[in-house]
């Protein structure tokens, strides 16, 4: 998923659920930070001590992509969830079982724990960022069904086989060739061969959301098996499904909840289809989300509602001491809580969740 999901839709369904514009922006700004956290540098800050950041994300050309250490601390956990689910019915060997346990499902049980994991928290600080980041982890579920955060032949797909399905504008789909083109020229053509990580061999056709299509993989799954995806439903489905999880932090998180309380999922459905099913580039998709928050679709509008935006460098480490109020120091700063939140969510994954799935020691 892009943009317009984990920050734009993540603040409109935070907002439905019934909880406070401003803890609803931090929630957001957490889940799409997930894709923008790429500083591996610490930071040295005016009081001669060193800040040194937790990475949650990786450009899609970068060498540290290539470095298996890195795959497991950055894809793994933060964007390829592993599904823990067996699905072939051949003989397959141990080597086989453990790939297939780490591909990424949609709405797994793996992904339900780390939203119970999110909501027994309750530490106030880090709260709102760590909800932001399980939010951004449990949504890509959905659109990288199928696909494992590891270099491995299994994310390699048929270039030829893959198609637009659905009825979509003759100009988009000349845009989306386009971007997908050049993503190749850029990326998939040589670095996806070498590095086959997640869905670079299908570029950003499972983060579209109004997107139908199809491909088949390469070297699983039987030579002439066809995936369909239908992204408007995978969508709507980890719409709902967020809607949830945030209706449960509203519940166990008093001083969180709207006064105005939520709406029912019912209610902002109709819009969400025609958010979600928007056949338009990024930034215009984004125009379309923040219209439709800002005129009251989602609660009760407020000054945030209206100008809810998106800073992609807002809270990176470099800035830290910008970010801080008079008289307070680094550690009271959003910055701070997003790399704490996410380390901590990063070793419960690896070090206590994946193990009792019997996919680490």
């Amino acid at each position: 998923m892009q943009i317009d999901m984990h920050f734009y839709g993540v603040y409109a369904l935070c907002r439905a659920a019934g909880i406070k514009d401003k803890t609803a922006e931090t929630i957001a700004y957490a889940s799409q930070f997930v894709d923008d956290a790429i500083d591996a540098e610490a930071v040295v800050l005016s009081d001669g001590r060193g800040l040194l950041p937790t990475m949650t994300s990786h450009r899609p050309i970068d060498y540290q992509n290539t470095l298996p250490g890195d795959q497991w601390r950055v894809w793994i956990p933060f964007h390829f969830l592993p599904g823990n689910t067996i699905t072939s019915t051949e003989d397959i060997n141990s080597k086989e079982i453990f790939t297939e346990k780490l591909v990424c499902r949609e709405d797994s049980q793996i992904a339900k724990k780390i939203l119970k994991y999110a909501l027994a928290k309750k530490n106030k600080a880090l709260w709102p960022h760590l909800i932001g980041i399980v939010a951004h982890v449990f949504a890509d579920t959905f659109s990288h069904n199928g696909f494992l955060g590891i270099a491995n032949s299994w994310n390699k797909v048929k270039s030829d086989s893959i198609e637009i399905t659905g009825n979509h504008h003759s100009s988009v789909l000349h845009y989306i060739w386009s971007k997908f083109e050049e993503f190749k020229t850029r990326f998939t053509s040589d670095f996806a061969e070498l590095v086959p990580v997640g869905h670079a061999a299908v570029a950003t056709f499972p983060d579209r959301p109004y997107l139908k299509w199809r491909f088949q993989y390469e070297t699983h799954k039987g030579d002439n098996e066809t995936v369909e995806r239908d992204n408007p439903s995978i969508f709507l489905r980890a719409c709902r499904g967020l809607y949830a999880f945030f209706s449960q932090v509203a519940e166990v998180w008093p001083e969180a909840r709207d006064p105005q309380g939520p709406m029912e999922f019912d209610k902002i459905e109709g819009i969400l289809k025609t958010l979600i099913g928007f056949e338009a580039p990024k930034e215009d998709r984004i125009g379309k989300w923040k219209k439709a928050i800002g005129k009251g679709k989602f609660n009760r509008v407020t000054s945030i509602d209206k100008q809810i935006h998106y800073n992609n460098s807002l809270w990176r480490p470099r800035r830290v001491e910008y970010q801080r109020e008079p008289d307070t120091t680094v550690e009271t700063t959003d910055t701070y809580h997003f790399m704490r939140a996410a380390h901590e969510y990063r070793r419960y994954v690896l070090l206590e969740l994946l193990p009792t799935a019997n996919i680490l020691v």
